[in-house]
């Protein structure tokens, strides 16, 4: 009796204890929050030690530790860190059974996508947020939503279609979250950087945006020549929690540029502090894109297993009801009908395995193709080939053509073609087809007197567009005139 009651005694201490331990890290976790827009250092070590004593929490806290890392490393411009810890948290995510914190894993991913250049994977991220949100509700989906919301506004940005983005900023950031209180700071400081003018709510903001906000001040003192190494170290003691130089490279790019063209005293020591800078930049992230790499690869093998475990229920369902008619033949028809069935069955069970197999072979090709970085100098050739035919073939206007199709068309993979369109066409596989197609569309305009007479409507569709506004959309991005404008134009002529 007595030894019973000690044990039931020591099983209430050590579930205490448990409690008290998860209460703990859900405790640092705040102080996390709290801390990484002003003392970020700080924020990273204390979510450190919930990574390191992963017993001290639950899988969830780890999990969030991960994510607010990599955030915070984000925020320093330190983007190989930030990729590594995402490819943590997302090797864990099958452990977790949160919806919103794995919508901010994908709302992360995405923000490194952007600012690395991989703007053709961001869709899908943004399709996975906008699925994840349906299970939402409250302030986590409000939150949920504004990550989409600054996600297209970012790929905006980054395209340099300013009018687009202070639109949609205008339209998204009134949504205010409990959950994300600097997303309007974010979305400001975004308006700050094309407006170049600092927005008056910066200035009561965090310290790691009123940081941002000085630097926006010194770059366009640079631009007006007016700028010291004296305002810049009065930048860097006031905010001293960050201390790396990285804020200031487009300072020194400003400055070097305004100094060298004038032949100012400054001209040497501005130049060499920004190619500093850049060298270091450019090493984080090239090492950031390697690991940006196997954080794509993760997301295909995740969809691949999804896609092997829905194809698993199928043939359950099938193998389920193939069995329920072999059951029925059996008793309604004759022995010998039965086995001709079961002889079936069987057959069509291996043509699905040998297909279901042929496909996994062709899907793990891919994977190891596409797992090494570095592309080699005769496939680059060989795609490079292949697209100068593909510019000057009929397939420009195929109107189901997409990057995984052409792809699979030259024999090789959707990441191979996607990075050599960016560096050698300077845009990606969207801006470069629907470039081509307008190029035609024009070409023909230009040689048959014709194409002049057709609607819109059938122009569109003749280069391959789904539909008139899309056409004349990208029709005016490309030549700066709508169709009907361009038309005129030729018969004037």
């Amino acid at each position: 009796m007595l030894a019973r009651f000690f044990n039931l005694m020591l099983l209430f201490a050590l579930a205490v204890n448990a409690n008290a331990q998860v209460n703990d890290a859900q405790n640092l976790t705040k102080d996390v929050k709290a801390l990484m827009y002003s003392d970020p250092e700080k924020a990273i070590k204390t979510a450190q030690y919930i990574i390191s004593n992963q017993s001290f929490g639950t899988s969830e806290d780890v999990y969030n530790a991960l994510l607010l890392q990599s955030e915070i490393f984000f925020n320093l411009r330190r983007y190989n860190d930030a990729a590594v810890k995402l490819i943590s948290a997302d090797r864990i995510s099958t452990n977790v059974d949160n919806d919103f914190l794995k919508a901010k894993n994908d709302y992360l991913i995405g923000k490194i996508y952007l600012e690395l250049g991989f703007s053709d994977e961001l869709q899908q991220i943004i399709n996975n947020i906008d699925g994840i949100s349906q299970s939402l509700k409250d302030d986590e989906k409000t939150c949920v939503r504004n990550w989409v919301n600054e996600l297209e506004i970012l790929q905006f940005y980054h395209q340099k279609k300013y009018k687009e983005t202070l639109s949609l900023i205008a339209r998204s950031i009134s949504n205010a979250s409990d959950l994300d209180k600097t997303y309007k700071d974010r979305l400001l400081l975004v308006k700050a950087s094309i407006d170049d003018q600092i927005i008056p709510g910066l200035q009561n903001a965090d310290s790691y945006f009123q940081l941002l906000g000085e630097v926006l001040v010194l770059q366009s003192k640079a631009a007006k020549g007016e700028i010291s190494q004296n305002d810049i170290a009065a930048v860097k003691n006031k905010f001293p929690n960050y201390n790396s130089g990285v804020f200031f490279t487009d300072v020194y790019r400003i400055w070097s540029q305004k100094a060298c063209t004038g032949n100012s005293p400054a001209c040497f020591s501005s130049r060499k502090e920004y190619i500093r800078l850049l060298k270091s930049s450019l090493a984080d992230r090239q090492e950031a894109r390697v690991n940006v790499i196997n954080i794509i690869d993760q997301k295909e093998n995740s969809r691949i297993h999804q896609q092997k475990e829905f194809q698993n229920t199928v043939l359950f369902f099938i193998a389920f009801v193939c069995g329920l008619i072999l059951i029925i033949s059996v008793i309604y028809y004759f022995v010998i009908k039965a086995k001709a069935s079961v002889a079936t069955v069987e057959f069509e069970k291996q043509n699905i395995s040998k297909e279901y197999e042929q496909k996994l072979s062709d899907q793990l090709k891919d994977f190891h193709t596409s797992h090494v970085f570095t592309i080699p100098e005769k496939t680059e050739n060989l795609i490079l080939s292949n697209l100068e035919t593909f510019e000057k073939s009929k397939d420009v206007r195929d109107p189901g053509l997409s990057l995984a199709v052409l792809a699979k068309r030259m024999n090789t993979n959707s990441k191979y073609l996607s990075e050599i369109i960016n560096k050698h066409k300077g845009k990606n596989f969207n801006n470069y087809l629907n470039e081509l197609r307008v190029n035609y569309i024009v070409e023909k305009m230009m040689q048959n007197p014709e194409y002049l007479q057709y609607k819109t409507s059938y122009l569109a569709e003749e280069a391959g567009f789904a539909s008139r506004t899309t056409f004349t959309t990208i029709f005016k991005n490309v030549t700066g005139k709508s169709p009907s404008q361009f038309v005129d134009e030729i018969k004037n002529k």
